[in-house]
């Protein structure tokens, strides 16, 4: 392994777990360097201008991570794992959204450096800024030791403490729908009963007494009720979402709650690998809120954009395990095969 990819992961306290390959070590590194170069920009100063523009740091991340590629070739297919999203925005969007940058009247971003915490374990806090202390790198998160203005979970999520099953109600109160002139033969159904992927659980037949329709991929979307005597009551849900915002792909929640709902929820592995690591998949799509939350506090495994699969410090599953079940998922032990 490259000399200088030590010191950075010396300096950031990221460590190879057990039998981890150079290149998936080498990924994780570069990964977290990127985005500690990302906030360390935003804290620049030129000719009475804060921060940076995001186009001149979108510019830095993305010659830095060519260069970081050169010191570990290895690393490459998993910094430019997406031919869709390119690395520098992809960073950059993140710390925007969760709230690390904040971004001015003139397009620069700066810096949030109040000190906002986080509590994420017993001894961890995720931290809003740079530490001028001790602090590791976990995923693109600052995590620190010690408490500054403390904040809850649920107010970075920003979401209502509803359960699936109170969330179920909500979203299909009888009262809100009606019947339509719908040609119901021109409808996917969603089933909440099959076990695989969402993009293979549409089909042709209701299979559940509540669930989503859709005319295609593209909508529109209804959500369904299917009353005793077989009449089916719609009520419109469209599908578009802000995909890259923290408050995005929410309809993804609904789709949770409704396996949760049906005694098929989805599924969060938790794979031990060593003293220091574990590995987590997730069966299914997490809404962004969940998501977003996952990249504070892991590395997406196959690239930085892979949305099922994470390398996360042992102590931060207990807390992930918690945030998902609270949306529907169901968490159990798994092998790690490496």
């Amino acid at each position: 392994m490259n000399k200088l990819i030590n010191i950075m992961s010396d300096d950031m306290n990221i460590h190879p777990y057990t039998n981890e390959p150079a290149e998936y070590f080498g990924y994780r590194v570069i990964y977290s360097a990127l985005g500690l170069w990302c906030l360390t920009s935003a804290l620049s100063e030129k000719e009475g201008k804060r921060g940076i523009s995001k186009n001149a740091q979108s510019i830095l991340l993305h010659d830095l991570s060519k260069k970081y590629v050169e010191l570990c070739p290895m690393a490459k297919r998993f910094i430019f794992a997406s031919r869709n999203i390119d690395i520098a925005v992809f960073i950059r969007n993140i710390y925007e959204q969760t709230g690390y940058l904040l971004t001015l009247d003139n397009n620069y971003n700066v810096l949030n450096n109040s000190g906002e915490t986080i509590k994420v374990s017993e001894t961890d806090y995720l931290y809003f800024g740079l530490p001028a202390t001790y602090y590791i790198v976990n995923g693109l998160g600052i995590h620190c030791r010690n408490s500054r203005h403390e904040v809850k979970l649920n107010d970075f999520l920003i979401r209502d403490s509803l359960p699936p099953e109170e969330y179920i109600k909500v979203k299909y109160d009888e009262c809100d729908f009606n019947e339509r002139d719908i040609d119901v033969a021109e409808l996917e159904f969603f089933n909440p009963f099959y076990y695989g992927n969402i993009s293979n659980s549409w089909h042709g037949h209701m299979k559940s007494n509540m669930t989503m329709a859709r005319k295609s991929k593209t909508g529109p979307y209804y959500k369904t009720i299917r009353k005793e005597d077989g009449t089916l009551l719609f009520a419109d849900d469209s599908s578009e979402d802000e995909l890259d915002a923290l408050t995005g792909a929410e309809f993804r929640r609904l789709y949770i709650a409704l396996r949760y709902h049906y005694d098929n929820p989805m599924q969060l592995l938790i794979c031990p690998i060593d003293e220091a690591y574990s590995y987590i998949r997730i069966l299914g799509q997490l809404p962004n809120r969940e998501y977003f939350y996952l990249l504070m506090n892991a590395w997406p495994r196959y690239g930085f954009s892979d949305r099922n699969h994470f390398i996360i410090r042992n102590e931060l599953t207990v807390q992930t395990a918690e945030v998902l079940r609270t949306i529907g998922f169901t968490a159990r032990k798994g092998e790690f095969y490496g």
